[in-house]
């Protein structure tokens, strides 16, 4: 079993956590982020369905419900279950990346543009998939994920029982958060923490000692990162 620190916002952070906890680990929650809603209007036009790459979009779909049209389309299960949740009823679901979106998109063959319910920072993977000659995408941005700054206590706290033996960095922003966290709080943390990075683009964030401690998962994916850990 290894204990696996999870920097993410406390809700997405909870669902993480159950995940290790069904590949026999154990998460350390520290979260380095927070979710702001935002509420921008729905679009006055008409809409072949709606997109979210992230569970955080899912509210202000659900509250605009009545004014959207045509299918949800999911990043994957985890992202599709909530919005059956939220009383999608005809919800499509990707592979788990953004990337996998675009071709599920095409098939629908619609005159009318997606929208995207999107976070405020985000990769661009989507927008890039489709590009101009692709699925026309109306993008809204609906969340943002803002930093969000532990006490000593707090940290002190998730790490109780000792160091963990891995971290999971999951974007770019987490990168750099964990990064601060570690210039801030050298004893707290392992020099040599393995860190466990959703893609070579948030590992790229890191400062270089710490980047060579980096390992990016081969699926590019979450769960193929979570599988990754305790792997030679």
């Amino acid at each position: 079993m290894a204990r696996v620190l999870v920097v993410r916002e406390a809700g997405s952070a909870r669902e993480t956590a159950e995940a290790l906890a069904r590949r026999g680990h154990a998460a350390l929650l520290l979260p380095l982020q927070e979710i702001r809603r935002l509420d921008p209007a729905p679009p006055a036009g008409e809409v072949a369905g709606v997109v979210a790459t992230s569970r955080h979009a899912v509210p202000w779909l659900a509250a605009h419900r009545a004014a959207l049209q045509g299918p949800a389309f999911a990043v994957g299960a985890a992202t599709a279950a909530h919005l059956v949740a939220a009383g999608f009823a005809d919800v499509r679901t990707g592979s788990g990346t953004a990337a996998s979106l675009p071709a599920l998109l095409a098939a629908e063959r619609a005159s009318r543009p997606f929208l995207y319910a999107a976070g405020r920072v985000r990769r661009r993977d989507l927008e890039a998939g489709c590009g101009a000659d692709g699925p026309a995408l109306l993008v809204v941005e609906v969340y943002d994920a803002a930093p969000r700054r532990p006490t000593r206590e707090e940290a002190e706290a998730a790490l109780s029982g000792g160091p963990p033996d891995a971290a999971l960095l999951l974007s770019g922003e987490q990168a750099e958060a964990f990064a601060a966290l570690v210039e801030q709080w050298p004893d707290l943390l392992p020099p040599a923490l393995p860190l466990h990075c959703l893609s070579a683009a948030v590992a790229a964030r890191l400062p270089a000692v710490r980047r060579q401690h980096a390992q990016v998962a081969s699926g590019g994916d979450l769960p193929a990162l979570l599988d990754g850990i305790g792997e030679p």
